[in-house]
C-alpha cells in the first residue's frame, strides 16, 4: 500500500483562499503563505517557465557585470533546475499523450535518464527532432550536466554525494564559460519547449477535431542555420 504523503498545513502559514485567513494566519502576518486557491492541474511547464525567467535575469545581471562575485552555484543550479523541471515536462506531456504512468518523476534527478526517454519516444515515434538545429545543444548540455552534478546537490547544496578526485564535489572548484554555457542553456531549452509544445498542441488539435492547428506551427524550428553549430568538438 502506497504512504500518505506528509501533511505540512500550519494554520499561521496556510489557508484556503474561499473561506479565507484564519485568526493564526491574521495574528502572524506571514511574508509568504501557501494558499489552495482551487486552480487548474499544476504542470512541470509552468514550474520550468518560472525558473527560465528568473534564469534569464541573473543571467543578463551576470553579463552586465562579469566580474562580480562567484556567482558560480546560484547560476548553475538555476539552469539544471530549469533544465529538469522542462525534461519532466516533456515526459509529463508524452505520458498524458500516450496513457501511460508518468513513473515516478517527482523523485528522480537524472538528466541523463530523463532525455533518454524523451528523445528516444520523439524520434522513435517520428517527430522531427533529428533535424533541430537546436538538438546538439541539448545533447550536449544535459550530458555536461549529468556528468559535473549527477544527483541535482552540488549546486544546490554547495556540495554532493558523488566524489571526483577522491573527494566530495564541491561547487567551488566548478568553472564555466560564460558565452557557452548561457548560448547552450538558450537554444537547448528552446528545443525542449518546442518539442514539449508540439505533443500538447498535437492533444489541442485532437480534442478541437483540427486538422491542422490555426495557431501553432510544429515545423517552425532552426534547421540550416550555420550559426547555430556548437563549437568544435562538441558534435
Amino acid at each position: 500500500m502506497a504512504r500518505k504523503p506528509p501533511v505540512s498545513q500550519d494554520a499561521r502559514f496556510h489557508y484556503e483562499i474561499w473561506s479565507g485567513p484564519s485568526k493564526e494566519h491574521e495574528a502572524q502576518k506571514p511574508s509568504i503563505s501557501y494558499v489552495e486557491n482551487h486552480n487548474a492541474d499544476w504542470d512541470y511547464g509552468l514550474a520550468s517557465d518560472d525558473y527560465k525567467l528568473a534564469t534569464d535575469a541573473l543571467i543578463a545581471e551576470q553579463l552586465s557585470n562579469p566580474h562580480l562575485g562567484n556567482w558560480t552555484a546560484p547560476i548553475c543550479h538555476l539552469i539544471r533546475q530549469t533544465m529538469e523541471l522542462q525534461l519532466k515536462s516533456l515526459l509529463q506531456m508524452i505520458a498524458w499523450k500516450t496513457g501511460a504512468a508518468e513513473n515516478n518523476l517527482t523523485f528522480t534527478h537524472d538528466l541523463g535518464s530523463l532525455w533518454s526517454r524523451g528523445r528516444s519516444f520523439l524520434i522513435e515515434n517520428g517527430y522531427a527532432i533529428a533535424d533541430d538545429k537546436r538538438l546538439k545543444f541539448a545533447d550536449r548540455l544535459v550530458e555536461n550536466l549529468h556528468a559535473i552534478d549527477p544527483a541535482g546537490d552540488l549546486f544546490r547544496f554547495g556540495t554532493s554525494k558523488h566524489q571526483a578526485f577522491g573527494k566530495l564535489k564541491t561547487y567551488d572548484r566548478v568553472g564555466y564559460d560564460q558565452g557557452l554555457l548561457f548560448t547552450e542553456f538558450d537554444r537547448a531549452h528552446s528545443c525542449l519547449a518546442h518539442w514539449t509544445s508540439v505533443i500538447m498542441r498535437q492533444m489541442i488539435a485532437e480534442e478541437e477535431g483540427w486538422t491542422e492547428d490555426p495557431y501553432f506551427d510544429a515545423d517552425d524550428f532552426p534547421r540550416d542555420d550555420p550559426n547555430m553549430e556548437p563549437p568544435s568538438g562538441g558534435e
